[in-house]
């Protein structure tokens, strides 16, 4: 059974002040801490070894969490690669999920899994911004944040134990750029939903979105 590494260390400097006495991951989503969103969704997927990368306020997580769950931490920033190397003591298998604990999707992980290690979860995103056409020196139409057509990481991968991580490295940076060059890493386009939780402003768009939607 696949296995799964939560990237949880984030302090969330985005997020002052809700972030000053908590780490990012346990940030209040209606009424439930963010965390609880993603091990909600790996349950439901049948993954039940799940390690929560982190270190920042980590003892608060275990507080909440327990042994329910692994915990890798670190005694100082490592990086994401890094993190995932680290949390890779406690992996298994020889392939293993890794997630952002701040990104949230209806992804289907059943499908992401059969595509193979490594692969790299991305999906299409709608600008900040309002856009306009122009045309003859006049603007010929206003779109409010229309949907993009490029793709973007989710922060959603299957890895292998191959992958070299070194103990201080960027995922995004440093590895993944890499394996691409390479042309070793596979890709999962998902059309549904995605949404970060970097600010406060996210925060609350997602707030919303959930009351009606049921990841």
């Amino acid at each position: 059974m696949i296995e799964a590494i939560i990237l949880a260390g984030g302090m969330g400097k985005r997020m002052r002040p809700v972030t000053e006495d908590i780490p990012k991951c346990l940030v209040p989503l209606n009424g439930r801490p963010l965390l609880d969103y993603q091990l909600e969704r790996l349950r439901k997927y049948g993954v039940r070894k799940i390690i929560i990368a982190c270190g920042y306020k980590w003892e608060m997580i275990r507080h909440i969490y327990g042994n329910s769950v692994l915990y890798s931490v670190e005694e100082e920033p490592l990086g994401t690669g890094g993190a995932v190397k680290k949390a890779m003591e406690l992996v298994d298998g020889e392939e293993f999920l890794v997630i952002n604990a701040d990104d949230l999707s209806d992804a289907d992980l059943e499908e992401f899994v059969k595509t193979g290690s490594n692969a790299t979860a991305v999906a299409r995103f709608h600008s900040s911004f309002g856009i306009v056409e122009i045309a003859g020196g006049k603007i010929t139409e206003f779109r409010e944040k229309p949907l993009l057509p490029y793709w973007a990481n989710m922060g959603m991968h299957l890895l292998n134990k191959k992958v070299p991580f070194k103990d201080k490295c960027s995922l995004e940076y440093d590895i993944l750029p890499l394996l691409a060059k390479q042309g070793l890493l596979k890709v999962y386009q998902h059309h549904g939903f995605w949404r970060t939780a970097n600010t406060i402003k996210e925060l609350e768009e997602l707030e919303a979105f959930l009351k009606e939607k049921t990841l």
